[in-house]
């Protein structure tokens, strides 16, 4: 039978494991060489990875001569391994955290000797990445004191979990929360859920028929703006983060031009 092409990185195989394994299912009972010839491992690799493979749970060896080996049922296997590895990220992710708060206790002295330079950017941080800009999206939400004025629209930047929780963060802190939707969203599933929980948690929404950008501002203090790469190609964004009291005025006026042009959501459902 012929081996399949399945990728088993995303439980922490690596390639020549992943091959390995695969060419011991298709037939139990395999020496060394054979699994190398058949995974097409290298003759000084192969020892290394069944050894791996063994201390993993995916196959068990039998003192022959040649030793030989035989595959450990995926079924049973693969769940086994996945909480491993879930063990292993876990611990990962505590030490991570761990090192970035000493870290930042470290680096604060020469963070906080550095504002008295006059540095012309400070107002404004570019994010690229989708997990610090979630991460900075929610910290700013939780922020909010007063209200929250916000321009939804696809593409989205961050899951749609992120979304869900970055959005509900100042309407369960009872912020007032104003969102403007283009009208394309009615028909779009996903964004229609949307409307419909957020609207009944306090959401206030109106409808337009298009939007200039993606944007949220809290209070008159800060506001994230979403801007899309205009080269061709997957959407890739740029999100600035920008805290600058006048500059967010400015949006914030330019959000009450919209929202005054904007159907209210309960005449357009």
């Amino acid at each position: 039978m012929e081996t399949p092409e399945i990728d088993l990185a995303g439980l922490g195989l690596n390639a020549y494991e992943s091959g390995a394994y695969l060419a011991l299912l298709s037939r139990s009972g395999q020496s060394s060489t054979e699994v190398a010839a058949r995974a097409k491992v290298p003759r000084q690799r192969v020892y290394d990875v069944l050894r791996s493979l063994e201390t993993k749970g995916l196959c068990a060896a039998r003192d022959t001569s040649p030793k030989t080996y035989f595959p450990t049922d995926p079924a049973t296997a693969l769940p086994a391994l996945s909480a491993q590895r879930a063990a292993e990220l876990d611990r990962e992710r505590v030490r991570t955290a761990a090192l970035a708060e000493a870290m930042a206790g470290r680096l604060a002295p020469l963070f906080l000797a550095g504002k008295g330079e006059n540095d012309p950017l400070q107002y404004v941080e570019a994010l690229a990445d989708p997990g610090r800009i979630a991460v900075r999206a929610t910290e700013m939400a939780a922020a909010a004191r007063s209200h929250v004025n916000s321009l939804i629209a696809r593409p989205l930047i961050i899951t749609s979990e992120q979304n869900r929780r970055f959005l509900r963060v100042p309407l369960d802190r009872g912020v007032r929360y104003r969102a403007l939707y283009e009208r394309s969203a009615l028909d779009d599933p996903e964004l229609s859920a949307w409307m419909a929980e957020l609207s009944g948690k306090g959401q206030e929404i109106r409808i337009v028929a298009s939007l200039p950008v993606k944007m949220q501002a809290f209070d008159d203090e800060v506001a994230l703006l979403s801007m899309q790469d205009p080269v061709g190609g997957t959407p890739s964004f740029t999100a600035l983060a920008i805290r600058h009291r006048g500059a967010v005025a400015l949006l914030n006026l330019a959000f009450e031009r919209l929202w005054d042009e904007g159907s209210p959501y309960e005449n357009e459902r």
